[in-house]
């Protein structure tokens, strides 16, 4: 066996655990002059390798710790490293899989709690790491006359990331992030607003980066619906029009003029033009 033959087997031996299999590469490893046993040795590797994976997990997510509790946290991580031997070098999108890993594994795709939790906080992690782009001000509508506002079409910052989930999650995760001790629904539900948790109401989140930090704030659901359409691209004439249809004629048009205010002032937008 030359050195890259062996490389490559110690590197999936790590990545398999231990096992029967391990056997080709204990055939191949020197004895310890420590007296340590070849078995022993390798198991510190790979023991110590799913450690640091885990602590991927810890990190990333602790508002899913504190709903789940340290015990169900503990083995929601060892579940997922199992299942999940990392695919890229990158140990940052190691913890992406998490969500999409509880929304098809039979012991946690029911709970809704626990899945708006780890998909808010995978994206307030993607929002950290999205490219950067120069935002604008409301000033920046100055230059176009007021009767081009109804064929304004926005580009948004790349960071922004909108999620519809279990109502009563950020106040679960401010809960957590308060450092609330204990952990687990006991500690949820002393922090103010966290004791409306409710997995069978939802609330809609806006999540991006601004000034360097990621910020978040829930969306009434009028404001969530007319941010979608302005990232799919639709005029702001289009999106009053159907704002005005969907609440039967009764929304003012300043409403929607306050939510394009708050776009801009919350670093949200980071271009404006004109559809002919």
């Amino acid at each position: 066996m030359n050195l890259a033959e062996l490389q490559a087997l110690f590197q999936a031996r790590i990545l398999a655990g231990s096992g029967e299999a391990d056997a080709p590469l204990l055939d191949a490893l020197r004895e310890s002059q420590r007296g340590a046993a070849r078995e022993e040795l390798l198991g510190v590797y790979q023991s110590g390798y799913r450690v640091r994976l885990e602590s991927f997990l810890y990190e990333d997510h602790p508002g899913l710790r504190a709903l789940l509790g340290d015990d169900d946290f503990e083995a929601l991580a060892r579940e997922f490293v199992e299942a999940n031997p990392p695919k890229n070098r990158n140990a940052r999108w190691y913890t992406t899989g998490l969500p999409d890993y509880m929304a098809a594994a039979p012991q946690w795709r029911d709970d809704r709690r626990a899945l708006s939790m780890a998909l808010f906080e995978r994206a307030m992690v993607d929002a950290f790491d999205a490219p950067n782009a120069e935002t604008l001000t409301l000033q920046a509508l100055a230059g176009f006359a007021p009767e081009d506002s109804p064929r304004f079409v926005f580009e948004f910052h790349p960071s922004l990331i909108l999620l519809e989930l279990s109502a009563g999650t950020m106040a679960a995760y401010q809960a957590s992030d308060e450092g609330e001790e204990g952990g687990g629904d006991e500690a949820l539900g002393e922090a103010e607003g966290a004791e409306t948790f409710a997995p069978d109401a939802n609330e809609t989140v806006a999540i991006w980066r601004c000034n360097e930090e990621t910020a978040f704030r829930e969306l009434e659901g009028d404001e969530y619906v007319a941010l979608n359409e302005a990232r799919a691209g639709r005029t702001f004439g289009d999106i009053c029009q159907m704002a005005a249809f969907q609440q039967s004629g009764e929304i003012a048009p300043e409403r929607l003029a306050q939510f394009l205010a708050s776009w801009f002032e919350d670093g949200m937008v980071v271009g404006v033009s004109l559809r002919d």
